[in-house]
């Protein structure tokens, strides 16, 4: 996969029309049907299966789980309900599956017909459409009810998942964004013939700028530090970093690190604050002064992900996703990952996943069976074996850390404790996937004003 707003800009919105007047007639007791695909919910004892005398072990159902992957992510997920179904013998659990574009039309089509599967996976990008849409079960009195044990994630962690204080889905993975470096370039005294010490996490932004001025080399093999530096001949990068087009993956973090918001808590546009402002010179200085940065078209040159800018040798230290780590290796880059470098304080950007139960299931214990087991204990240790993903629950650490990938996973886990606290919401995902990426990446690149580029933000947002 790509960065989140790489891959949806590029997709467009989802259709959501008519959802809403469809949802607006739904009932509770009207049968949920079959979910697009291979999956059939076929017949169930009651409206929330049967268990002999309350032993949740013996409950017994036949429901639907749907997702969006590869037949790879298929598999593995029949392998985490082999497990599951040796805990629960008796819930017989089909899953569908489609590729990501296809899904949410597939989603969005059953939420109008009332078709939804019994569990199926939500992003945390479009939790509160469908959530204010009715399209899933608000889940909280079932926590409550079930007696889930909340300290088993970081409460930001939660609290991405919910959708006006409502807990919508129950979290699967926490995908973070991190700083990579490339060992080899630092080892090197060729790429490194200022004898640049390898960063360190949540380091000050001004500590990582001089390692990345001395880890930028022209073709000449001067540094950026250099008397002399050719800024249009560069070999070498120090630091790939798009904040305009990583607007959710970096830039807002890094708004909060210097005591900044992107969006206020009642969504109002809060950028155009002078904390935020000089966050945006801070990141223009890097390509336009400082020449450490490539600026739009270079790093287009480099990669169409600047998240995998480290792949090419090109680069000595990156922002970059958790799952770009299987891609640096396939490229034969040897990496460590840290904490992001800070302004004021540590910031993080977790982007999860979670398990969402269809509103109108007449298997709810059912559905809150498995997407519990899922997201608690035992399911994410399944999980984490598996190594594929990050887990959101802190009791699967240790069983994600015993698989040794030759690089600090411990960063994956402990950076989920810096996660800014801040959802998606309609809207939001305009603003940081089309707005800011079309009006502020020609000035941090010094073709316009910052503050011009601001107001434009603001007003093209509208609130």
């Amino acid at each position: 996969m790509v960065s989140r707003g790489y891959a949806l800009r590029t997709k467009g919105l989802i259709p959501l029309v008519g959802v809403a007047l469809a949802l607006s007639a739904c009932g509770g007791d009207k049968d949920n049907g079959a979910a697009t695909g291979s999956a059939s919910p076929g017949p169930s004892a009651s409206a929330s299966g049967s268990a002999a005398s309350g032993d949740p072990a013996s409950l017994k159902a036949k429901i639907t789980f749907m997702q969006w992957g590869t037949q790879e992510e298929v598999n593995q997920t029949k392998e985490l309900l082999k497990k599951f179904n040796e805990k629960f013998p008796n819930i017989q659990v089909d899953v569908a599956s489609k590729d990501w574009e296809t899904y949410w039309t597939a989603i969005t089509a059953q939420a109008a017909s009332q078709t939804l599967p019994d569990v199926y996976k939500m992003d945390e990008a479009y939790l509160d459409k469908y959530a204010k849409l009715g399209a899933m079960k608000d889940l909280t009195s079932l926590m409550s009810a079930n007696g889930f044990d909340a300290s088993e994630f970081e409460p930001n962690v939660l609290k991405k998942l919910q959708s006006g204080g409502k807990q919508y889905a129950l979290p699967r993975d926490a995908n973070t964004i991190v700083v990579f470096y490339n060992k080899k370039l630092f080892a090197d005294p060729k790429s490194n013939p200022a004898g640049a010490p390898v960063p360190t996490g949540q380091m000050s932004w001004d500590d990582l700028i001089d390692i990345a001025k001395k880890m930028t080399l022209d073709k000449s093999g001067k540094t950026a530090a250099d008397a002399g530096f050719n800024p249009s001949g560069v070999a070498q990068w120090g630091l790939m970093m798009d904040a305009a087009g990583s607007a959710d993956s970096v830039l807002e973090s890094q708004l909060w690190s210097n005591g900044a918001k992107l969006v206020n808590d009642d969504q109002s546009f809060a950028m155009n604050s002078p904390e935020a402002l000089e966050v945006l010179r801070k990141f223009s200085s890097l390509i336009t002064e400082l020449h450490v940065v490539p600026n739009f078209g270079q790093a287009q040159s480099i990669s169409k992900d600047p998240f995998l800018a480290l792949s090419t040798g090109k680069v000595a230290i990156s922002f970059g996703g958790s799952w770009n780590t299987s891609e640096y290796k396939t490229a034969g880059i040897d990496f460590e990952a840290i904490l992001p470098p800070k302004f004021k304080e540590e910031k993080t950007v977790v982007q999860e996943t979670g398990y969402a139960i269809g509103p109108t299931t007449k298997n709810e214990q059912a559905a809150w069976t498995l997407a519990n087991w899922l997201s608690g204990p035992e399911g994410q240790i399944a999980l984490a074996e598996q190594g594929q993903s990050v887990p959101a629950n802190k009791k699967a650490a240790e069983a994600y850390f015993a698989k040794d990938e030759g690089y600090d996973k411990k960063v994956f886990i402990e950076s989920q404790q810096y996660a800014i606290p801040v959802p998606f919401f309609d809207g939001k995902e305009k603003l940081l996937w089309d707005i800011i990426p079309q009006k502020l990446t020609n000035p941090l690149s010094g073709k316009g004003d910052l503050q011009k580029a601001i107001d434009d933000i603001q007003k093209a947002y509208g609130k």
